[in-house]
């Protein structure tokens, strides 16, 4: 009669890389998953925090915030311009006089006649924004409405514009509603419509690629007031403040302002999970103009990540854990160099991989019982 196979026996090699085989497919379905997608997205968030403590990479501080915020808000039915709109005309003109590289507005400019409220104002607003864009290029903000139509702008403001200075404020966000992805143009009826990073990496020459934003690029962003602002009387004040820098004019404060992101760039406040939306459209103008989009790593190259971390069920068991926790060390570090060399490779699957595999080395019983 056979001898039975001892308590404490390895399980057959063929059992342990079948046993591999189907980690690296259960991995791989993990990394196509939402879940694994979720998953990866934190890991990349915490990843651009980790970058941006170890150092952030370099880029020139040359984007300004001019903020539209105002203490003084009152009711619309008490006003229904706004103080906001109200100063929007002298803003442009302020900014204009520095002698700005670009200008990117993003207020909500109005549909119909802002006359009867304020008189003059419609012309006030048409000239400076006329002016604004002869003293550098200008890029109007677009959006649309509930039914997915552009929101029209009162014709009569838009006399002195250049009918190629539109350009989409709307920022498309991943399935957690944070936004990372660098977009240079959305579909409309009539083609695709550029985003104002499109826009600028267009008219300025930047790397017009599409791909993540690099959070991890450059120093926290410059904001200034529109009130602060009007107290500046003189033009050399002023060109200190925006000769040769991209000047973004927006509400920063509001809630419908904000949104999710994988860290808050502002240098003006406590960072907060929903900066103001506008640091997301600087940041994506500011990778495609000094760095590039991060590139998500192809797909069988991760396919072979995984298969490698699913190896790990192949070493004994005493030596499992130790073998999971340095290959999870060197995912993590791997994937960090890669971060900040510009590829985004998703750790979650491999991760996961690894911890699983650790746990099938004990099933597989990897290792002999004492006699």
């Amino acid at each position: 009669m056979a001898p039975s196979t001892p308590p404490g026996a390895r399980a057959s090699p063929l059992a342990a890389f079948l046993a591999a085989a189907a980690l690296a497919l259960a991995g791989l379905a993990f990394h196509l998953s939402p879940w694994g997608v979720r998953a990866s997205h934190a890991l990349l968030d915490a990843g651009f925090g980790v970058l941006r403590v170890l150092g952030p990479a370099a880029a020139p501080d040359d984007i300004v915030i001019v903020g539209l915020d105002d203490a003084a808000v009152v009711a619309p039915g008490v006003d229904p311009v706004g103080p906001a709109l109200r100063k929007l005309p002298e803003v442009l003109a302020r900014i204009a006089r520095g002698g700005p590289r670009a200008i990117v507005l993003h207020a909500p400019l109005p549909r119909g006649s802002l006359d009867a409220a304020v008189p003059g104002l419609d012309d006030a607003l048409a000239t400076a924004l006329a002016v604004a864009q002869a003293a550098a290029p200008l890029a109007i903000g677009i959006t649309v409405d509930a039914r997915g139509e552009v929101v029209p702008i009162h014709e009569p403001l838009l006399r002195g514009v250049d009918p190629r200075a539109f350009a989409f404020s709307l920022l498309p966000r991943d399935e957690d509603g944070v936004v990372r992805q660098a977009v240079l143009a959305l579909p409309t009826q009539q083609g695709r419509w550029p985003t104002s990073a499109g826009w600028l990496c267009e008219v300025l020459g930047g790397r017009c690629e599409e791909g993540l934003i690099d959070y991890a690029l450059g120093p926290p962003y410059r904001h200034m007031s529109s009130r602060r602002l009007l107290d500046i009387k003189s033009d050399e004040a002023l060109a200190r403040i925006f000769r040769g820098n991209l000047v973004f004019v927006a509400p920063v404060a509001g809630p419908a302002d904000r949104v999710p992101q994988p860290l808050s760039l502002a240098g003006w406040e406590p960072p907060y999970p929903e900066p103001a939306a506008v640091l997301a459209h600087a940041q994506t103008a500011r990778t495609l103009l000094h760095g590039r989009p991060i590139r998500e790593t192809p797909l069988p190259v991760m396919l072979l990540v995984i298969a490698a971390a699913a190896l790990v069920a192949l070493v004994r068991a005493p030596v499992a854990p130790a073998a999971g926790a340095l290959a999870g060390a060197g995912g993590v570090a791997a994937a960090l160099l890669a971060l900040g060399s510009g590829w985004y490779a998703p750790p979650a699957a491999a991760l996961a991989t690894v911890l699983v595999a650790v746990l099938a080395s004990r099933v597989l019983g990897r290792s002999r019982r004492a006699a």
